[in-house]
């Protein structure tokens, strides 16, 4: 696997760090591939995925929380 760069990817683990409005999330020791050239970390998409519904799912709780506006979605509970 190569980067756009044109460096190589070596496998590793990475950390992932993101702020909304109501939070702000710290995921640390996430499978990832990191540039010998660039130094960029890339994520599989399974674990973007998995990431994004994670943040999500917070958001949307966190939001409830501080809004107090409980969700209508009721499959998830």
């Amino acid at each position: 696997m190569d980067c756009d760069c044109g460096g190589a990817l070596l496998d590793g683990k990475s950390s992932y760090r993101v702020s909304k409005k109501y939070f702000s999330l710290i995921i640390d020791n996430i499978p990832a591939h990191k540039c010998t050239r660039c130094d960029k970390v890339l994520f599989d998409e399974d674990t973007v995925d998995k990431i994004q519904k994670l943040v999500n799912l917070i958001e949307r709780d966190t939001k409830e929380i501080a809004t107090r506006t409980m969700s209508s979605n009721l499959y998830d509970y």
